[in-house]
This record gives C-alpha cells, sequence and structure tokens, in this order.
C-alpha cells in the first residue's frame, strides 16, 4: 500500500494537484467527510481522520491520514535533499 501511495504522490505532483516545494501552511484534522481524498482518490467516511491542508498557493486539498503523512514525509525529504 505504501508504494501505491508514494506512486499516487508523485502522479499528483506530475499533475499539479500536489507540490513539494515547501511543507504545508496550514493544516486542520477533521472526522472524514465524504470528500475524496487528493492523492489515493478513495473518500473519506466519517470513521476516517481527514487532513485540509492549505497549500502555500492557497488551494485546499483533503487528504487520509496515511496519504498526508506519506505526502509530508515527500516535502521533508525534498526539502532535506535542497
Amino acid at each position: 500500500m505504501a508504494l501505491e501511495i508514494d506512486a499516487a504522490i508523485q502522479a499528483k505532483i506530475a499533475a499539479g494537484v500536489l507540490s513539494l516545494a515547501r511543507l504545508p501552511s496550514r493544516a486542520s484534522v477533521v472526522s472524514g467527510t465524504r470528500r475524496q481524498c487528493d492523492v489515493c482518490d478513495e473518500l473519506m467516511v466519517s470513521t476516517d481522520i481527514e487532513y485540509e491542508v492549505e497549500l502555500a498557493n492557497g488551494r485546499l486539498v483533503h487528504l487520509h491520514r496515511i496519504c498526508y503523512w506519506a505526502w509530508f514525509d515527500a516535502c521533508a525529504a525534498e526539502k532535506r535533499e535542497r
């Protein structure tokens, strides 16, 4: 599953949905709101933990907890490599 999430993150970066440029400027944690996760495209149900993240450009993305942390780790790794 982790490899699938990593591949999804790379695809979303290539599509311009996510960025590795910098870590998120703001994140809120809520119960799942039946939105589609911006990484894995699955719905987030009420039993899921959902991260609502504001990107540097002001765009909001919605991510499952595991998808958020995988993306966060990718951002942090990119920052370390610079």
